[in-house]
């Protein structure tokens, strides 16, 4: 598929047919465009917040892991509060 139109609502089933050259974010169903590349000073701070992370988290359930890593939230039902 071609760049998708930003004015579209898409699910995450669109987003799977995507070609994965082009890094796009989906957010309640519309689509940002992401930069090419991150900045060195980005992974720098990239790798501290993992390494931090990562020695927290040991002998836990939780793991890290670095991007390109989708990620799917779903919501949740409201209770009326």
């Amino acid at each position: 598929m071609s760049i998708p139109d930003e004015s579209k609502k898409y699910s995450y089933a669109d987003y799977l047919t995507w070609d994965e050259g082009e890094r796009f974010q989906l957010i309640d169903g519309e689509i940002f465009n992401m930069s090419p590349a991150p900045s060195r000073r980005h992974q720098q701070v990239l790798r501290e917040l993992s390494t931090a992370f990562s020695i927290f988290l040991r002998d836990k359930e939780c793991e890290v892991f670095f991007a390109p890593f989708d990620v799917r939230f779903y919501g949740r039902k409201q209770t009326g509060r």
